[in-house]
């Protein structure tokens, strides 16, 4: 993938098709609408280009930037987009100045004076520019005037839900991850490293290894205990993960946990990926370490039995 970043140094080869937003997730909805603009790019010999911004504007913009997480780290943004077969991308710096460029003023500058598209496609409910300004309408005007195209790509609906980022969010929120992979088109994922934790689950014989994000930025489902599959130097397992506290050990820490099945060895500081597959129960207070161990004998068991219906890729 090519990933030309936009400023006034670029130089564009004539003929280009793009298309804007930030694409947090790259899930069904964004993906329906790059099959729309290759199809368009086919169709009309031009070349498809992706527009996107190297930091969500919430976070230029918003006093709670560190509160508001993303879906997808920029290097998972990149992957996902190629692997939708997206060769290339231009990604713009957003700042304050960037933000208060209206519709209009941010069209001429950047799609017509830098790139020179040809035509421009707009997805579901895609706005961007100063939305106090409010003058997206003009886009069709510029179309109109300085002769580029403008198409329109519809929505991606899974049951009664217009699939978009925030959508996906509130389910994450809910813990219905079963509904996110559904509307993502692939299981959500989280990375890290693994550090030392309290270590209290090896008393139990449920050894954990704590995850530390690679990017604090990242977004974890709502607390509670899920079947996940682990990725661990090449190899898929079966594993849980918990996220949230101890209760039962009066350790109320927030933290983010896994045990994966039927393995034994030193992974402290390597890298993890975690998929999620599916919840199965809320964080509870055991009323001793025995009670808890027979509840994850059974929270094992139920994962064994989630994992083996899916193929694991």
């Amino acid at each position: 993938m090519n990933i030309y970043k936009l400023g006034n140094n670029n130089h564009f080869p004539d003929g280009l098709i793009v298309t804007i937003g930030m694409f947090d997730g790259v899930h069904m909805g964004h993906k329906k609408i790059l099959s729309f603009l290759k199809e368009k790019a086919m169709e009309f010999n031009l070349r498809p280009v992706v527009i996107t911004f190297n930091k969500h504007p919430r976070h230029v913009l918003k006093n709670d930037a560190d509160a508001f997480k993303l879906l997808n780290t920029e290097e998972e943004r990149h992957q996902l987009l190629e692997n939708y077969g997206i060769n290339d991308v231009v990604e713009i710096d957003f700042t304050p100045e960037i933000a208060s460029l209206s519709t209009y003023d941010f069209s001429k500058r950047y799609l017509l004076g830098l790139l020179n598209i040809k035509a421009l496609v707009l997805g579901y409910d895609n706005m961007f520019g100063n939305k106090k300004i409010n003058d997206f309408q003009r886009i069709y005007e510029l179309g109109k005037n300085y002769n580029f195209a403008i198409f329109e790509a519809s929505s991606y609906v899974y049951n009664d839900i217009h699939v978009s980022s925030t959508q996906i969010r509130k389910a994450l929120d809910a813990g219905d991850i079963e509904l996110v992979n559904a509307m993502l088109g692939y299981y959500y994922f989280a990375d890290g490293c693994i550090i030392k934790g309290r270590q209290i689950g090896r008393t139990i014989g449920f050894p954990t290894a704590n995850i530390e994000l690679s990017n604090h930025l990242k977004m974890l489902p709502k607390e509670g205990v899920y079947a996940t599959i682990i990725n661990l130097n090449g190899s898929n397992y079966i594993g849980m993960a918990n996220i949230g506290t101890q209760p039962t050990f009066e350790s109320y820490k927030t933290t983010f946990e896994i045990h994966i099945l039927n393995f034994n060895g030193d992974i402290y500081g390597q890298s993890i990926e975690v998929k999620f597959i599916k919840r199965i129960r809320d964080i509870q207070k055991f009323d001793n370490a025995q009670s808890l161990m027979e509840q994850l004998e059974h929270d094992r068991e139920q994962c064994l039995q989630i994992i083996d219906k899916i193929t694991i890729e």
